[in-house]
């Protein structure tokens, strides 16, 4: 199984590799894309905190990962009018003049345009474009795409549901929860976390129901703050791995383009650590316990509370973390 790792600089690229990363996403606006879009985001993360400077340093990246490919993301879930255009030839050069592995799509115009000018094998469907089930998998496939990544709401069963012979999926593992379904959601986090923050609609909910919304909503915005080990809080999937790599998921994503330097090869490590185990044979149980080892906040494990995927202890009565 690969971990796909998020960068802005090439400063990032060795650290990343040593750490355990096989391969890389980022983002990156065409050259006068603000002059004629304005504010307008070309990709589902802020483009001052989440995004290379330019194609230059994109270009950096590229040379300093060598064998490990870089995607790059153009995955707002729609675009003004003529965007497509501009972003489908700049699609191209990423594609044919830079180097770039793939690109990582949600808008269906866009992906239309790319697929039907012979990109569709470099091409990997944005979560946000909410592929849920076998029959869009085939649709997909078909087009000539070559992944498709895995909206994070998905339940282990449904996840193997979706998977088909013949392209390649991916599937969320660490950072950043979501509140809604990203890919039906009519915001944009340009809106700023406050579909995170209490809403007034929740006066009059009895309060331990209000609390365990509160607490929910915490874990899925990273528990605000990272381990006494110096390791991220937050969604965490790690355990899950060998269901995921049995159900057919090829590569898993550690999200947080926007998220330091620091924090990024943290997530890296905490990923590799848990894939050598998988490797190796460990079982869910056994990642887990050595997890908590390295990271220690065994409270979130009781209960799958940060779990991305927490129908993996079904049939558990209780699940408890180590002290760590």
């Amino acid at each position: 199984m690969k971990i796909l790792a998020p960068l802005n600089t090439v400063t990032e690229v060795k650290p990343l590799l040593a750490a355990g990363a096989d391969e890389f996403y980022c983002g990156l606006a065409p050259p006068g894309w603000s002059g004629k879009f304005g504010g307008t985001w070309v990709n589902r993360r802020h483009p001052e905190s989440a995004a290379v400077d330019d194609e230059k340093a994109l270009r950096e990246i590229i040379t300093a990962a060598g064998s490990a490919p870089v995607f790059v993301a153009l995955n707002a879930p729609h675009y003004p009018a003529g965007a497509v255009a501009m972003l489908a030839d700049y699609g191209r050069r990423l594609i044919e003049e830079l180097g770039v592995a793939a690109l990582i799509v949600a808008d269906m115009d866009l992906l239309l345009q790319l697929a039907e000018a012979g990109h569709g094998a470099k091409l990997h469907l944005s979560s946000l474009a909410v592929s849920t089930n076998a029959g869009s998998a085939r649709f997909f496939r078909k087009l000539g795409l070559a992944r498709i990544i895995l909206p994070r709401h998905l339940t282990l069963a449904e996840i193997r549901h979706c998977v088909v012979e013949g392209i390649e999926f991916e599937a969320f593992l660490m950072n950043d929860g979501c509140v809604f379904e990203e890919g039906l959601c009519a915001t944009t986090h340009s809106a700023g976390t406050f579909c995170l923050q209490d809403a007034e609609g929740l006066q009059g909910i009895a309060p331990a129901l209000a609390d365990q919304y509160a607490f929910w909503k915490w874990t899925q915005n990273n528990c605000g703050c990272n381990s006494s080990k110096g390791f991220p809080l937050g969604p965490c999937g790690l355990c899950a791995m060998p269901a995921l790599r049995e159900a057919g998921v090829s590569s898993l994503k550690v999200v947080g383009r926007e998220a330091s330097a620091d924090r990024k090869l943290a997530s890296v490590r905490l990923a590799a650590s848990a894939r050598d185990i998988c490797r190796a044979g460990g079982s869910a149980e056994r990642i887990r316990e050595a997890i908590i080892e390295l990271r220690g906040a065994a409270s979130l494990c009781e209960n799958a509370r940060a779990c991305y995927y927490p129908d993996i202890w079904a049939g558990h009565e209780k699940v408890k973390g180590r002290a760590g």
